[in-house]
């Protein structure tokens, strides 16, 4: 069903918050059209949930495709991800929502009902993460764990984003709460972070963590490591923005956490630049060694 119209976002207070009995999946594609199909290909079969597709690209193959697609569609220019991201959630019609990037393959068929469920008997939980299955060009396939597990607010944020986002089922009042995505970030995931973490001094929300295997496989070609940098960067601004709000003691660890991502950051460039790869590798493949997937 293509959409031409989008509405302005607004959900009245509480009226997701015990009914949990469908899951919106938000896909976002840019003239990737093959990475596309594998996506659409994992979650077909869903019963508790409703598809989205925002496409921002001009691929004829993707608009031919969402002639015939079953689920809902958009197709127009944005001004980004976090644009399109943002769309998908003012056109969604479920009680929580998962946003999955064309490329991403849902391995869990039963995670999204089992994500409502959770939410449905943990009110107190805004939203339920998992592990996922990273595809990193340098090392292979291995399972990538949320950096906050049990502790919901620890580690720091300045450690960089602490949940798998891909894994993310997030009720769509928190969205009314938070707010949606900031175009102006390419890390807009981290920055919507940040601002959930502020909105908890005037709620009890937390973050449910489903611990097991991974629920999503990601594609490790993404903005997070091709543009680390900027990623960095991005990071810098967003925690010199959101530390207003916060005590002294947790300024100096999030700025501690931040520097130690910049000096791992330039340590691996540099051993980049001296075409010390194998180095790199290797240190990748120890530091994740519990973590690789056995085929």
């Amino acid at each position: 069903m293509a959409v031409k119209k989008m509405e302005n976002f607004s959900v009245a207070p509480g009226i997701f918050m015990n009914d949990m009995s469908l899951l919106s999946i938000v896909t976002i594609t840019f003239n990737n059209f093959d990475e596309l199909l594998h996506t659409v290909e994992s979650v077909k079969d869903l019963k508790c949930c409703e598809h989205l597709i925002i496409n921002g690209g001009k691929c004829q193959k993707t608009l031919e495709f969402l002639q015939i697609f079953s689920g809902k569609s958009i197709s127009e220019p944005d001004q980004g991800i976090s644009d399109a991201f943002n769309k998908g959630i003012k056109l969604s019609q479920g009680s929580a929502v998962m946003l999955l990037n064309s490329g991403d393959i849902l391995l869990d068929q039963t995670y999204p009902e089992k994500a409502l469920h959770i939410l449905k008997e943990h009110p107190e939980a805004d939203f339920v993460h998992a592990n996922e299955l990273y595809d990193d060009a340098m090392i292979g396939e291995f399972v990538m764990r949320p950096l906050r597990k049990q502790n919901n607010l620890y580690p720091n944020i300045g450690k960089g984003m602490p949940y798998r986002h891909q894994t993310m089922v997030v009720r769509k009042t928190v969205y009314e709460k938070v707010g949606l995505f900031d175009l102006k970030y390419v890390t807009s995931d981290y920055d919507w972070i940040c601002k959930w973490e502020l909105s908890l001094n005037k709620s009890h929300g937390k973050a449910y963590y489903s611990q097991g295997n991974p629920v999503i496989k990601m594609d490790g070609g993404g903005i997070s490591s091709t543009q680390e940098g900027k990623v960095i960067l991005e990071a810098i601004q967003i925690i010199m923005q959101y530390n207003k709000n916060k005590r002294f003691i947790e300024i100096i660890i999030s700025y501690t956490a931040l520097m130690n991502r910049l000096v791992l950051f330039f340590g691996r460039l540099f051993l980049q630049k001296l075409g010390f790869i194998n180095v790199l590798a290797k240190m990748k493949l120890r530091k994740y060694e519990k973590s690789i997937e056995i085929k």
